[in-house]
Parts: structure tokens; sequence; C-alpha cells
């Protein structure tokens, strides 16, 4: 967890497979098994509250997903 600039960021990562850039385009779809929901609930429910959510690829391989959310208080 960082916080800067009246944010916070949570950061959740893994050495997985990753993402490809098609699967970020679409999220709340997937053709692997999953719907891919998780991820889009967590985006909208992070831009609500005036944040973010973004993906990015974790060197090595995996994937990492950032979620910002504003200092309250």
């Amino acid at each position: 967890m960082l916080a800067t600039a009246g944010m916070v960021t949570v950061t959740i990562s893994d050495k997985g497979p990753g993402f490809s850039s098609k699967d970020v385009e679409k999220r709340g779809v997937s053709t692997s098994g999953s719907t891919g929901l998780g991820l889009d609930i967590a985006r909208r429910t992070a831009e609500a509250a005036d944040g973010r959510l973004t993906v990015s690829f974790t060197p090595g391989g995996g994937a990492s997903v950032h979620v910002a959310l504003p200092i309250i208080g």
C-alpha cells in the first residue's frame, strides 16, 4: 500500500500468465471460463469514489492491479 498526493494505492500482483492487452480492453468479458466481472466491479467502485483502477504487467511475467482511492479525513 502506498499513500501519495491525497491517494492511497493498493497493488495486487502475481507471477502468473498475466493479462493480454486484449483482455485488459475487454473488462467484464472473458472467453476463458471467467466472466471478468471482478475487475469491472472493482473499477466501477474505485471510479465511484473518485479513484481509479489500472492494470499493468509485472516484469518477468504476471500482472499487477492497482486500485487508487482518495484519502478522506
